[in-house]
């Protein structure tokens, strides 16, 4: 695949990956616990940390920039801050995802399948509603490749 020509379509791609990754999770949830297919879990465990540092790398170098200039207010301020902060919990999450994921396949688990269920579903929830956040703040203020 050619690597995105434009800031836009760097953010889009980048989300569709995210989203493509909580789709995954949201399958190997649903497989718990008799129908688990290792090679997804396996697939995913490896890709999670990167994809989403990949993820985070790109809106923190276009899409931060873009809001401070586009909304030129104590809004951006607060508003980079408050997606500061869900970047870093996002990462702890994954990698605690990845090691989950890794440990069941090794069994040595020690969580139950309702509670890794449970712990997947969050996950992905969350990066749904945060992809959702960023696609309406870029709807709201135009798109990053407008402000140069």
């Amino acid at each position: 695949m050619m690597p995105p020509s434009t800031k836009t379509e760097a953010i889009r791609h980048n989300h569709e990956e995210l989203l493509s990754l909580c789709d995954r999770l949201e399958t190997i949830a649903d497989s718990l616990p008799f129908s688990l297919d290792y090679d997804l879990c396996q697939q995913v465990a490896t890709e999670i940390v990167p994809v989403l540092t990949r993820t985070q790398t790109v809106e923190e170098l276009v899409l931060y920039p873009f809001l401070e200039e586009s909304a030129g207010s104590c809004f951006s301020a607060m508003t980079i801050d408050r997606l500061k902060g869900e970047h870093m919990c996002d990462r702890i999450a994954a990698e605690e995802v990845a090691l989950t994921l890794d440990a069941m396949l090794d069994n040595h688990c020690g969580l139950s399948f309702d509670t890794v269920g449970y712990m997947l579903r969050g996950f992905f929830e969350c990066l749904r509603r945060h992809v959702a956040a960023e696609k309406s703040l870029i709807e709201m203020f135009g798109t990053p490749d407008s402000v140069m």
